[in-house]
């Protein structure tokens, strides 16, 4: 199980401090979780397909508790490191670097919810299924809350760039 976690801990502590926005909260938060991963009664099997979304929901959780601790409305923050740019013209890289800068802004102009969901799918690459059990809610709402956060984001999106 800890090759499991290990190989999770990367994406997981992304998620953590996307929605902390501090490091060290986020170290925090992903030591709790993979403790409650270690020591909890009811882990689903670690080779199984339900073990991923469990993790992320221990650390989404963990992560929101930390938040309302700290009483501050912090906003998710998209490493624009992480984004790749696909040429090596300085002009198109730069355009690259400012749609990516413009991406983030209108990331953090949206709701919790919609920020969440659109980080899940669209930056950690979690399914429907994956999603749905990590915020607790059926497919459907997933999809649809899915695509309400993208239409939000591509108003917000539009109006920075």
């Amino acid at each position: 199980m800890h090759n499991v976690i290990k190989q999770m801990s990367k994406s997981a502590f992304n998620l953590a401090q996307q929605i902390l926005k501090h490091q060290d909260d986020a170290a925090d938060v992903l030591q709790d979780a993979v403790h409650v991963a270690l020591s909890h009664d009811s882990v689903p099997d670690h080779q199984g397909s339900d073990f991923k979304p469990w993790f992320f929901r221990v650390v989404r959780n963990k992560a929101i508790d930390k938040f309302r601790q700290r009483k501050v409305h912090a906003v998710d923050e998209v490493d624009t490191d992480e984004l790749e740019t696909t040429t090596d013209e300085p002009s198109k890289q730069l355009e690259q670097v400012q749609q990516a800068a413009a991406l983030r802004a209108a990331i953090e102009t949206l709701s919790f919810e919609h920020r969440e969901i659109i980080l899940l799918r669209d930056f950690h690459g979690m399914s429907y299924d994956d999603i749905a059990k990590v915020i607790g809610v059926a497919k459907g709402s997933v999809m649809s809350r899915l695509h309400r956060a993208r239409l939000a984001l591509k108003k917000a999106f539009e109006l920075l760039y």
